[in-house]
């Protein structure tokens, strides 16, 4: 945990593509430039339950499908990022959201998460639970959930 002195060394921000995440990551790369913080972005790839018709292979094991998600997220949703000149590292890995940054704060003892208020939304964020909300309430680090409005 950071001191009262020393302001946050380790920020993870949690990115979707989201307007949410992207207000998140502006909050984010604001503080760091004025801290001289790292951020650390992440990405989880939510695995599906189901398989699609007729018997394929989910989109989220395809190697280009992953190579291009990979791509757009270091390079179009990361952007702000490498214009900042913010020190920071990008972290991509298959999982649920919430438990994926918790675990991603926790192995990079962060002193902050950075969530969107709303990435699915609408009826998969009913059924699935958002993952700002699921950090909330279980992660062990202070959770910081910024609106796009923000």
């Amino acid at each position: 945990m950071a001191t009262r002195n020393s302001g946050f060394r380790r920020i993870v921000v949690g990115l979707d593509g989201s307007e949410s995440s992207a207000a998140a990551l502006k909050w984010a790369v604001r503080i760091a430039k004025g801290m001289g913080s790292q951020v650390i972005a992440v990405y989880a790839i939510d695995i599906p339950t189901y398989f699609p018709q007729p018997y394929g292979i989910p989109l989220q094991y395809d190697e280009e499908w992953h190579a291009a998600m990979k791509s757009e997220f270091e390079n179009k949703w990361c952007k702000p990022l490498k214009v900042s000149a913010v020190r920071y590292r990008t972290v991509m890995e298959d999982g649920r959201a919430a438990s994926i940054i918790a675990a991603v704060a926790d192995r990079e003892n962060a002193d902050v998460i950075v969530v969107g208020s709303r990435g699915r939304g609408g009826v998969a964020e009913l059924l699935l639970g958002s993952a700002s909300h699921e950090l909330v309430l279980h992660s062990k680090r202070p959770v910081l959930v910024i609106s796009p409005k923000t």
